[in-house]
């Protein structure tokens, strides 16, 4: 074991001490980095209103609700309550967008090749997820939305394979896209959920 001699310890002291001054400083501003802004404007219980669904895809409102609950319940910043009498606030979301579009074709000759020339077909072998959501807190007044605290409108957009078969009848071409699409909805919404509530308590 290494001793050290009086004069050294006396000097390392001071070092030390700025040492765990600055450590604790950062931990000082990180543990600040998560402040709720919310609570300074009087907000610590959110009611979640029923999300509205804008769009042509079915379920995708309860898709959008079900996340955003679980990741502001996971990140325990604000209580969620049942009704909105008991809340501070209201959270009110529509999903305004959610669809796909080819982002990549080739034609099905690629594909299907055929000895015979025929009708130039084209498939699609990679398409791309849109997806727009608005949020908007407000306070309640008395059982009723009143004045915004916060609002953003979000949008992503992530690329899915295609199944590289044509669109035929008795094909099952577009359930298997739509499967598809329904696994990226879920991750989509997973992400975005998580930087609408970032930016809500944060109110940015």
């Amino acid at each position: 074991m290494i001793s050290l001699r009086p004069a050294i310890r006396t000097a390392l002291i001071p070092f030390f001490a700025l040492f765990l001054g600055a450590v604790s400083g950062c931990g000082y501003a990180l543990e600040n980095s998560r402040n709720n802004s919310l609570k300074e404007v009087g907000v610590e219980r959110v009611y979640v209103a029923p999300v509205k669904n804008m769009t042509y895809k079915p379920g995708v409102e309860n898709l959008v609700y079900n996340e955003l609950v679980q990741v502001i319940l996971a990140g325990r910043r604000v209580k969620l309550v049942d009704s909105i009498e008991q809340a501070d606030a209201v959270l009110e979301s529509s999903v305004e967008r959610a669809s796909y579009t080819p982002s990549a074709t080739t034609s099905a000759a690629s594909v299907f090749p055929a000895p015979v020339a025929a009708i130039e077909i084209t498939v699609a072998t990679e398409y791309q997820a849109d997806v727009v959501c608005t949020f908007q807190l407000r306070r309640q007044r008395k059982g009723v939305a009143a004045e915004a605290v916060w609002g953003s409108q979000f949008s992503r957009a992530r690329r899915f394979a295609g199944n590289n078969q044509k669109v035929e009848y008795g094909t099952t071409s577009g359930l298997i896209n739509e499967s598809e699409f329904d696994r990226t909805l879920r991750e989509v919404a997973h992400g975005m959920m998580a930087d609408v509530h970032e930016a809500m308590v944060a109110r940015f």
